[in-house]
C-alpha cells in the first residue's frame, strides 16, 4: 500500500556555461533529456512502481566538470486520468552556471492566471505568527490549445539539520531564496541558478492534456488552498517556515509540516466540489503522505521541538497524536472516494498502536478510565490535552464502526469513562473549557475555541450511531463551548450533521 520514502537529492552541471534540459512532463513518457554543448546526457531511470491507481516514475542525471558535479532528479507520478505531477529536485556541489530546462508548450498562454499575493489565513482562527515568512503565496497557471499546467514555488535552500549523539536527526531546512522559475522566450522552459552559499533547490508543477482549472474563481480557490498546503511541496515533504520553538532554529528555518501536509481543506473541497484540480491535488496528497510514512504504519515528526524537548526531554523523533488522527481520516477519505478499498483497512493501524500505548501504560489514569498523551516517544509520558484525548477516543468509536472489533469499542469506552469521571473539572470558574491534563491528574491552560468544540460534537454523534447511552456531563461540556463561543462572536459552521468536515481543524 506504501510507496517507498524518496529522499533523493539530484544534481544538473553542464561542462561549459549551458546546460540545455528538454524536458517532456507533457505526455506520459517522464525521460528528461539532457544535453550539453550538444551531446546528450543519459538519466538513470528506476523501475515504475505503483500505488493504487498511481504510478511513479525517477529518473535522476548526473553531470560532472572538473572537480565540481550535480545531481538532478524528476519524479513524475501519472494519475489515472493521464495528468502527471512532477518534482523537481536539485543539488549543487559548486556549479553555478544557469541550467534551462525546455517546456515543450507550444506558442504563449491562451489563459493565464497567476496569483502572488498574501492570502486570508486558511483557518482564520489559526495562532498568530511570530516570524515572517519568507516564502511567497505564488501559484501559476497556464494553458494553450493543447495543454494546460499549474506551477508551484521554485525554492533554493540549504540543508541545516542537526544530528544527536544518539543518532537522531532534527530535520530542518533553511530559505534561501525563491526565483520566478518558469517564463516564456521563444517557448516555456524553467531556468535553475545556483548562487554561492546555495546548496539545494526544488519546485513542483502539474500537467494535463485538458483544462486542470475551469474559472478564476476556481484558481482562486486553489490558491488559497494551496497557499497552505501545497506552496512548497517534494514528493514526500511539505515544507512550512518552522515555528518559533524548533531546532535548529533561524528566522528562514523550515520544517516538514504533517498538519497542513494532511491537506484538509484539499480533502473537503473533494468531497464539496468534485473537479479535476481536487482530484488531482488529492492523489498528489495521497502519495506524497504515503510516501512520508514510517515502517510502523505511523507518521513521525522529525524535528525537535524546544517546548518538548524543555517539558519532557524529547528529541526529534516521536509521534504527534493529534497529527497522525488527521492525516488517517483524511487519506481514508480519499481511499474511499477513489475507490481505494483495501485501504480501509488501515484505519486498524492506528486503532491497534493506541491499544499498544494503553496497554503499556502511556496515559494519564482518571477513575476506572484513561486518557492517552498527547505525544509518544516511547520513553516519556507527557500531558494529555482535552482536544487530543477527544479525537483518540473518537478514532476508536470510529474504528469500531467501521471494523466491527470490540476492542476498539472498548478502549474508547476506557477513554470516555475517563471523561466522566472528570467530569466538570474541565471547566474553569470562568466557566470556558480547560486545555490540558498534567500527568500527576492537574490541569491547567485555556483551550482552543472551536477544535474542541467539534471534538465534542463528534463524540456525540458517534455515540449516537453506536447507539450509547446519552450523557449529561458530554452536553454540559458542548453547551459551555457554545457560551463561549457565542461571548466571543465566532461563527460556527459545523453542525452535528457535518462535523466530520471540521474534526481537526486547525488552530
Amino acid at each position: 500500500m506504501k510507496l517507498k520514502k524518496r529522499f533523493i537529492w539530484l544534481l544538473a552541471f553542464a561542462a561549459l556555461g549551458l546546460i540545455l534540459i528538454a524536458f517532456l512532463p507533457f505526455n506520459t513518457d517522464p525521460t528528461i533529456e539532457i544535453v550539453s554543448n550538444g551531446t546528450t546526457v543519459s538519466g538513470d531511470a528506476t523501475e515504475p512502481t505503483q500505488l493504487e491507481d498511481i504510478t511513479e516514475d525517477i529518473t535522476s542525471y548526473t553531470i560532472a566538470h572538473n572537480s565540481t558535479q550535480a545531481h538532478l532528479t524528476a519524479t513524475t507520478r501519472t494519475f489515472p486520468n493521464g495528468d502527471e505531477m512532477i518534482y523537481i529536485e536539485a543539488q549543487t556541489d559548486g556549479y553555478f552556471e544557469p541550467i534551462t530546462m525546455a517546456l515543450p508548450l507550444a506558442g504563449e498562454a491562451a489563459i493565464q492566471y497567476t496569483a502572488d499575493t498574501p492570502v486570508p489565513e486558511l483557518y482564520p482562527h489559526r495562532k498568530a505568527r511570530k516570524l515572517d515568512d519568507p516564502l511567497s503565496t505564488t501559484l501559476r497557471y497556464i494553458e494553450n490549445g493543447d495543454r494546460s499546467a499549474l506551477f508551484g514555488t521554485a525554492v533554493y535552500f540549504n540543508d541545516i539539520s542537526h544530528t544527536y549523539d544518539n543518532g537522531e536527526t532534527s530535520r530542518v531546512v533553511e530559505f534561501q531564496r525563491e526565483s520566478p522559475a518558469v517564463s516564456y522566450d521563444q517557448g516555456w522552459k524553467l531556468e535553475i541558478e545556483f548562487k554561492p552559499g546555495e546548496q539545494q533547490f526544488s519546485t513542483w508543477l502539474m500537467v494535463s492534456k485538458d483544462s486542470l482549472i475551469e474559472n478564476e474563481q476556481l484558481f482562486h480557490h486553489v490558491h488559497a488552498v494551496a497557499a497552505d498546503e501545497m506552496r512548497w511541496v517534494t514528493p514526500d515533504t511539505l515544507y512550512s517556515h518552522g515555528v518559533n520553538s524548533i531546532f535548529p532554529k533561524t528566522e528562514n528555518a523550515f520544517v516538514r509540516s504533517l498538519v497542513r501536509q494532511s491537506g484538509r481543506a484539499s480533502a473537503v473541497a473533494l468531497e464539496q466540489q468534485p473537479a479535476r484540480i481536487w482530484e488531482n491535488i488529492n492523489r498528489h496528497q495521497f502519495a506524497s503522505l504515503e510516501a512520508a510514512r514510517n515502517e510502523d504504519g505511523l507518521w513521525h515528526s522529525d524535528y525537535t521541538s524546544t517546548w518538548l524537548e524543555r517539558a519532557y526531554d524529547f528529541g526529534p523523533e516521536y509521534i504527534d497524536t493529534r497529527h497522525n488522527d488527521n492525516i488517517f481520516r483524511s487519506q481514508l477519505s480519499r481511499a474511499k472516494h477513489f475507490g481505494y478499498n483495501d485501504y480501509a483497512e488501515e484505519r486498524a493501524v492506528y486503532a491497534d498502536f493506541l491499544i499498544e500505548m494503553a496497554d503499556q501504560g502511556y496515559t494519564i489514569p482518571a477513575g476506572s478510565g484513561y486518557y492517552l498523551i498527547d505525544y509518544f516517544n516511547m520513553e516519556r509520558k507527557t500531558h494529555a490535552s482535552l482536544n487530543h484525548a477527544l479525537s483518540l477516543m473518537n478514532y476508536q468509536y470510529d474504528a469500531f464502526r467501521h471494523l466491527g472489533d470490540e476492542k476498539y469499542l472498548d478502549s474508547a469506552e476506557a477513554q470516555f469513562t475517563a471523561l466522566l469521571h472528570t467530569g466538570t473539572g474541565w471547566v474553569n470558574d470562568e466557566n470556558t473549557i480547560i486545555y490540558q491534563m498534567r500527568p500527576d491528574g492537574t490541569m491547567t491552560g485555556q483551550d482552543y475555541n472551536l477544535v474542541t468544540y467539534y471534538d465534542l460534537l463528534y463524540t456525540k454523534k458517534l455515540r449516537q450511531e453506536l447507539e450509547l447511552a446519552p450523557s449529561a456531563i458530554l452536553e454540559r461540556l458542548i453547551a459551555v463551548k457554545e457560551q463561549n463561543l457565542n461571548a466571543k462572536d465566532i461563527p460556527v459552521e459545523g453542525t452535528l450533521d457535518n462535523v466530520e468536515q471540521f474534526v481537526g481543524l486547525i488552530e
